[in-house]
């Protein structure tokens, strides 16, 4: 690349030489070439330096990446080389007093030692130091393969909150057993910092807050069980004439939702299904609060035999081949009867809620008065001597 001196230079003599020739035709794209050269210059400079401080920058975000990780791990996770130093300690040990112990018994049942007080005591001492050894080694090996697994545990878990035994089983080609047992083992040396099993043993929280949030939501869901237990008992516990009431309303339902569906009217099934609907919440009401059913007698005894008698009948009508005139006019006058059975049937509703509509205007009007006192609202008789 050209340096800016030699670019000024060139610029410099280009101008000389027009002025001492008096020629200017070329001036003008000699300096324009010569500033071209001088930006293409700087722009691959400056597309350089640009390049230079991204590559920086992406290094320097990994590294920052890394080390949030290294951190937020080191909350989760302990350290496992303290574990490993123990099990390479343990099966040190092991052959330190396994080997010499195992060799010392095979050279004195080979030499046949006579049996006397003295070969029975190294007998003894020499059969100890072999088993100790042994269980030693043992313990060192299981606890290596420990560190080995919680490793491989800890690479398939990472930084989530949660996880699923079968999950990790999955990831490192174990058993959904042998990880429980093995996440039980790891939690009793403390290689995880914080975590706990749920409930059932079926998934690892790996926080507090995360295991707090378990209890959290287990105690909301086992607190609607009991609801839910307890509304079915409630149902279970209906008086006889309750229950008699409640499964006559249901097979006039099934006889309407029946008939509804043998009638291919788009317009008259909306009429039904709102029927349908109107009457389920009355029934539903009837279970909650058994005292209404002494309001019921029309609805049992006339309105919804008469609705099932009259759509019995317009579904008798529309079957014909041959919709004459009387069919028609009598399918009309069965949708009229049955928009008035609708309007008795929401009225009914109307009833039925009448008590709640009651408690819930008397309860307004206490808190009306409750805040009129303390002054947060105008009271009535404020705004009757206002107006």
């Amino acid at each position: 690349m050209a340096s800016s001196k030699n670019i000024g230079d060139q610029i410099f003599n280009a101008v000389q030489n027009a002025v001492d020739s008096q020629d200017f035709s070329n001036l003008q794209s000699t300096i324009e070439k010569s500033i071209g050269i001088a930006a293409e210059g700087i722009a691959r400079s400056l597309s350089s330096a640009s390049d230079g401080i991204r590559r920086g920058r992406e290094q320097y975000a990994l590294a920052q990446a890394k080390k949030r990780r290294e951190e937020q791990m080191a909350t989760i996770y302990a350290n496992p080389s303290g574990q490993r130093s123990v099990g390479i300690a343990l099966v040190g040990w092991g052959v330190v007093l396994g080997v010499p112990g195992l060799a010392g018994t095979i050279f004195t049942i080979g030499a046949g030692f006579m049996i006397s007080a003295g070969s029975i005591l190294v007998g003894s001492i020499l059969a100890a130091a072999t088993v100790a050894g042994g269980a030693l080694f043992a313990m060192g090996i299981k606890r290596l393969n420990l560190v080995n697994r919680f490793e491989r545990y800890r690479d398939a878990i990472g930084l989530r909150d949660f996880c699923y035994l079968d999950e990790i089983a999955a990831s490192t080609a174990d058993t959904t057993e042998s990880v429980r047992q093995n996440v039980k083992a790891m939690l009793s040396h403390g290689l995880f910092k914080q975590a706990a099993l749920g409930d059932g043993e079926n998934f690892l929280a790996l926080t507090n807050d995360a295991y707090q949030q378990y209890r959290q939501a287990r105690g909301k869901a086992l607190e609607k069980k009991q609801q839910r237990a307890l509304t079915q008992s409630e149902h279970s516990q209906l008086d006889a004439e309750t229950q008699a009431l409640l499964a006559r309303g249901n097979a006039y339902i099934a006889q309407i939702r029946e008939s509804n569906k043998a009638i291919p009217n788009p317009e008259f099934s909306k009429k039904i299904d709102q029927i349908e609907h109107v009457v389920r919440t009355i029934f539903d009401r009837a279970a909650e609060r058994p005292e209404v059913i002494d309001d019921l007698d029309h609805l049992m005894d006339y309105y919804l035999p008469t609705t099932v008698k009259l759509l019995d009948a317009y579904r008798d009508l529309d079957a014909q081949p041959i919709q004459s005139e009387t069919i028609s006019q009598s399918k009309r006058e069965i949708e009229g009867a049955l928009d008035s059975l609708n309007v008795a049937f929401e009225k009914l509703l109307d009833s039925v809620f009448r008590d709640m509509a009651i408690d819930v205007s008397s309860d307004i009007s206490v808190l009306h008065t409750v805040l009129a006192q303390e002054g947060l609202v105008e009271s009535p008789f404020d705004k009757q001597k206002s107006e």
